[in-house]
């Protein structure tokens, strides 16, 4: 049988302020400055357009990821955990049950993901054992495209051969498909990951 597929870019940040004695030209660069502010003000639009108030411009929609971990919500649409059962051909079935994934992003580029799952299996028509819950855990790097996340597994620690697919995110929410094989099947499963501010 072939084992479940498991699921599992550096940036450095620098901050120069010089303080120096203000010059003539800075001054004025100021004034220039103060007076545009002025000039954009609501009260200034509100004279300009004879009273009537300026409709304010919208808001930019939100593109950054919230740095942090992620917890799953659901795969394929169904709440957790998930099973998922398939038979070979000699008549052997396959008992994959899909139990938690937690993904935290760090802001320096690297994820780890940590899975819980089980696999058992039995003679076809015979019910499955309750083995206990197997945990797999998988660093990485990530990085971002627009609403698109890619993830890059490090083979040195935990992710050797391993490929997850490219992800997305739109507010507070991930989601990641990713690929596994079942009683010799090939699968693609998506799963909805959630914010969770009380995990560190």
């Amino acid at each position: 049988m072939a084992p479940p597929t498991r699921i599992t870019a550096s940036a450095t940040f620098t901050a120069l302020t010089t303080f120096a004695a203000p010059t003539a030209s800075a001054v004025l660069a100021a004034a220039l400055l103060a007076a545009a502010l002025i000039a954009a003000s609501p009260g200034a639009a509100f004279a300009r357009q004879g009273g009537r108030t300026a409709r304010p411009p919208a808001a930019a929609a939100e593109t950054a990821l919230t740095i942090g971990t992620y917890v799953s919500s659901r795969l394929d649409g169904k709440k957790l955990p998930v099973k998922d059962l398939a038979d070979d051909d000699h008549g052997t079935q396959f008992l994959i049950e899909f139990d938690e994934l937690v993904l935290a992003f760090r802001a320096n580029g690297e994820f780890r993901a940590t899975l819980r799952y089980r696999q058992t299996l039995a003679p076809k028509g015979v019910p499955t054992s309750q083995e206990p819950l197997q945990r797999m855990v998988v660093y990485g790097a990530w990085s971002r495209a627009g609403r698109e996340l890619r993830f890059v597994p490090d083979p040195k620690r935990g992710g050797e051969g391993l490929t997850i697919l490219n992800g997305t995110f739109t507010g507070r929410t991930v989601t990641v498909p990713f690929d596994y094989r079942n009683a010799g099947v090939a699968r693609r499963a998506t799963v909805l990951l959630l914010y969770d501010p009380s995990i560190i």
